[in-house]
């Protein structure tokens, strides 16, 4: 009996952390955002950094595409960005920071 007990605590445990590992995957933009440290340097409603230019209205002054390229190439947008690339996340993760920075008219 023991053993089952214990088969079913682990059991447990183990679908708790696939569970969290498929919530993290699928975490939404602003989360992402906070997580990739974006708001040390830019700023929303004026809170977070001023070292790179506020994200306030930023949909206005760049398509998706455009929200896009910055994302994973910063310097083909602005050469001296210093932005670091994002190419290197998921796709899922890159649209739902596009998506993301899309809220911003």
């Amino acid at each position: 009996m023991r053993i089952h007990a214990a088969l079913g605590a682990a059991l447990a445990v183990l679908l708790a952390c696939s569970g969290a590992a498929v919530a993290a995957q699928e975490a939404p933009g602003a989360d992402l955002a906070e997580r990739l440290g974006c708001f040390a340097c830019h700023s929303v409603k004026g809170q977070g950094g001023n070292g790179a230019v506020s994200l306030d209205g930023v949909a206005t002054r760049l398509s998706p595409r455009q929200l896009q390229l910055a994302l994973t190439y910063p310097r083909q947008l602005h050469p001296r960005a210093k932005m670091p690339s994002y190419a290197y996340l998921p796709t899922a993760e890159q649209e739902a920071l596009v998506h993301y920075l899309e809220s911003f008219k």
